[in-house]
C-alpha cells in the first residue's frame, strides 16, 4: 500500500490543483446512515504520548508528507519543527480513500492558520488547514487526488483536552462520490467545521 501511495504522486501539480476547486460546502445536517471513522493522530518530531498513530497510517503519512516535513527549518536544540497529522484510510469494494491533513506553526507552514491563543475555555483549539484526499483504484493502483482549504484541524491530547474528547471524523457516501467531515471539540460537536465535498 505504501508503494501505491507513492505511485499516486506522479500526478502533476497542474492536475492536482485542477481538482481543488471550491467543490465543498458547510453542512448544517448530514445525511443519515453515514459510517463515521475517526482520524488517527500522528506526530513527527513530536514525542508526546498519543501521537504515534498506527504503523500503517504512519507509513502512509510519511510517504505523503515526508518531504514537506523534511523542508521545515531546524529549531534551537537541533530538531526540526514538529508536525501533527490527522489521517484515516477508508475503503469500499473498488476504491481506497486516504484523508490526510498536516498542521504546523504557520511560520513554517503558512498554509495553516494558527489557533487563537486564549485562556477562555470556549476558545476553539483547532487550526484551519487544507485537507488532501487521495483516491486509489484497488484493481489498477491508479490514484487521483484533491485538496481543499479551510478545514478545522484538531490535534489535541493532553491531560486537560485528551483526544478522546477532541477529534475529527470522515465518512464517504454510498456511491463513493461525496466525502463528509466533522469535528468534536471539548467533547461537543463543532458545527462550524462540518463539510461536504466532492471526492476526486
Amino acid at each position: 500500500m505504501h508503494q501505491i501511495v507513492k505511485a499516486g504522486f506522479v500526478i502533476g501539480m497542474a492536475g492536482f490543483m485542477a481538482t481543488s476547486a471550491m467543490a465543498q460546502n458547510v453542512v448544517k445536517q448530514f445525511p443519515s446512515g453515514l459510517k463515521w471513522e475517526t482520524m488517527d493522530l500522528i506526530g513527527f518530531n513530536y514525542n508526546y504520548p498519543g501521537f504515534e498513530g498506527t504503523p500503517n497510517e504512519r507509513k502512509i503519512a510519511d510517504a505523503i508528507w515526508g518531504s514537506t516535513i523534511a523542508g521545515f527549518p531546524i529549531r534551537d536544540g537541533g530538531q526540526r519543527w514538529s508536525a501533527a497529522i490527522i489521517q484515516v484510510t477508508l475503503e469500499n469494494n473498488a476504491q481506497r480513500f486516504i484523508f490526510t491533513s498536516l498542521d504546523s506553526a504557520s511560520v513554517v507552514y503558512p498554509e495553516c492558520e494558527d489557533a487563537i491563543n486564549s485562556k477562555d475555555p470556549n476558545t476553539p483549539i483547532y487550526t484551519i488547514c487544507p485537507i488532501r484526499i487521495i483516491k486509489q483504484d484497488k484493481k489498477t493502483g491508479q490514484s487521483t487526488q484533491a485538496k481543499y482549504s479551510g478545514f478545522c484541524h484538531i490535534a489535541s491530547n493532553d491531560g486537560d483536552q485528551p483526544k478522546s474528547r477532541n477529534y475529527a471524523q470522515v465518512a464517504v457516501s454510498a456511491d463513493g462520490k461525496t466525502g463528509y467531515y466533522r469535528v468534536v471539540q471539548y467533547g461537543k460537536p463543532a458545527p462550524e467545521c462540518n463539510r461536504a465535498f466532492k471526492l476526486p
